[in-house]
């Protein structure tokens, strides 16, 4: 089984309680995978990554890099420094603060930054932060649109032959649904389950390939 769970936007309740919920179905035989998007807007990103460091002794775990990673490391190398600000940067900048005592990243955290990836594929299915571009590759898909691209992947009427799952874009931002629902296209094969963590909503995981879900509340 595989186990993929969304934005979680510095959350460490909601990523606590839904990992409460899923453990006890766990096997060592599972994979464990995260779509990225893990700081900023919510209290405890440093929280949340110390937890998803963690995990990895205990479980097989993939994490993928998100818009907000990718803004971070960015935002460390004085780059783009608005940009990161107005997308809810001051929220990890403080989680770190309170914890360090500066703006600080211990070298795990350092290393768990610097090694995320931008896609993860099976035999049946891809899953990726934001999406892709139809009819290109996954290996040659920039990584750009991995992490920032929206309405041209999901909008496209187009059925991609393996079933590509992705966080980034709110679902209720995609055709109204209520904040709790995950987003499944049967013609396109995609579903989306950024159920908006950041923004009340719950923390959603999927369970591949009986496509289960649990969220955090």
């Amino acid at each position: 089984m595989f186990y993929l769970i969304g934005d979680i936007h510095g959350y460490y309740n909601k990523l606590s309680g839904l990992f409460e919920k899923i453990k006890k179905h766990i096997t060592d035989n599972d994979t464990i995978i995260f779509l990225g998007d893990y700081i900023d807007r919510g209290p405890g990103s440093f929280e949340v990554i110390d937890f998803l460091i963690d995990l990895r002794h205990k479980y097989n775990i993939i994490c993928l890099k998100g818009n907000h990673e990718y803004m971070f490391l960015n935002y460390l190398q004085g780059i783009e420094i608005s940009l990161y600000m107005y997308n809810g940067g001051q929220a990890t900048i403080d989680s770190y603060i309170n914890t360090m005592g500066s703006l600080r990243l211990p070298e795990d955290h350092k290393t768990f930054f610097n090694n995320l990836k931008l896609y993860y594929e099976t035999d049946d299915f891809i899953t990726v932060h934001a999406g892709m571009r139809p009819g290109i590759p996954v290996e040659l898909q920039s990584s750009y649109d991995m992490i920032w691209i929206r309405e041209e992947f999901y909008l496209q009427q187009y059925r991609w032959p393996k079933l590509v799952v992705f966080g980034h874009t709110t679902t209720v931002n995609i055709t109204g649904l209520a904040i709790c629902e995950i987003y499944h296209d049967e013609y396109k094969n995609i579903i989306g389950i950024d159920t908006g963590a950041a923004y009340g909503g719950p923390l959603t995981c999927l369970r591949l390939p009986d496509k289960k879900v649990f969220q955090s509340y």
